[in-house]
């Protein structure tokens, strides 16, 4: 490890490989390697449920789902260690205005035969966007992670004397706040991309106008769990501020597996068949447009039902809580 000597109070802070940050040990003072200067907005969530506490929330949870066995109450955790995950949290304003074409269906032709025409229109329109960003610092971030939202209310500076007091880990900081707005400004563009799309079909052109006025890095306290229920392991992730599930796999009954299972046969094959019988009845009419094209978007529709009931009957991982 290199070191860095701190700004604020002369000590010596050694630097772990790859951190674009690091907080020093004597003053909880946050510096940033590439520069030597300090980074004022470093921010954590404080730890607010304990191990029992984050126990009792999984398994609560994990008890609300389909399927769950009784007596997964009585689940015993075999692991258990929390982490402080930073994030860079980007507050991205951002205006645009648009051109594209819309196309709007033109019905033309004369008795039982028809064809579908489109008119394409062109449209102006005009967008208005405001959201905070999350950008993991760390690239072993976990997957569920990505997608939560994180609760940033209670943030108070980052103090790790706090973090060492619960026996809780950090992980180091290794991307810079520049490359975070970066990243941050194509996720809104993207954003606005496809919020266009709900407008038009096509976009021609997209002026857009990105603004970032604050920026700060927050660690938030994940509890990684592993549990054991009838022999076998299982996983969570509990939000240790807020107590929701980031994510949980847990048990399923056979009995709840093989109704799942069934289901998602009997949708297969009757969707199936009456999908089959409708694009038989259009070609062999002389109208045959609507009942072959109703007959596939009926199958293809009873195909994707019967999908989620064999996802279902296979998964074990329940889906993140919302936050209420």
């Amino acid at each position: 490890m290199s070191g860095i000597k701190c700004p604020n109070c002369d000590g010596m802070v050694e630097i772990p490989p790859q951190s674009s940050t690091v907080v020093c040990s004597y003053c909880n003072t946050t510096i940033q390697t590439r520069t030597g200067t300090i980074l004022k907005e470093n921010y954590m969530m404080q730890l607010q449920f304990g191990l029992d506490e984050a126990r009792e929330k999984m398994l609560s949870w994990a008890m609300k789902q389909l399927g769950a066995p009784k007596g997964l109450e009585n689940a015993e955790i075999k692991e258990s260690k929390i982490i402080f995950w930073p994030f860079w949290v980007v507050e991205v304003e951002a205006r645009a205005d648009y051109q594209g074409i819309q196309k709007k269906p033109d019905f033309k032709g004369e008795d039982t035969r028809r064809s579908l025409h489109y008119n394409k229109i062109n449209e102006t329109g005009h967008l208005d966007f405001e959201r905070d960003i999350f950008i993991p610092a760390n690239p072993d971030t976990p997957k569920a992670l990505l997608e939560y939202v994180i609760p940033t209310r209670r943030k108070e500076f980052f103090n790790m004397d706090k973090i060492i007091d619960v026996y809780g880990t950090t992980m180091p900081v290794q991307m810079e706040q520049g490359e975070a707005i970066k990243k941050a400004s194509a996720i809104m563009k993207k954003a606005l991309y496809e919020e266009a799309l709900k407008e038009v079909d096509t976009i021609q052109e997209m002026k857009s106008d990105l603004q970032t006025p604050a920026v700060f890095l927050i660690s938030i306290p994940i509890w990684h769990i592993k549990y054991t229920y009838n022999v076998r392991t299982y996983n969570a992730l509990v939000d240790g501020a807020s107590g929701r599930i980031v994510h949980l796999t847990f048990p399923r009954k056979l009995a709840f597996r093989a109704m799942t299972m069934f289901s998602g046969l009997l949708h297969l094959v009757v969707g199936g068949g009456i999908g089959l019988l409708l694009v038989y009845l259009g070609w062999s009419m002389s109208d045959y447009i609507y009942p072959t094209v109703f007959g596939i978007a009926f199958g293809l529709g009873m195909l994707a039902i019967s999908l989620v009931f064999f996802r279902t009957a296979a998964s074990l991982r329940a889906g993140m809580e919302e936050a209420r």
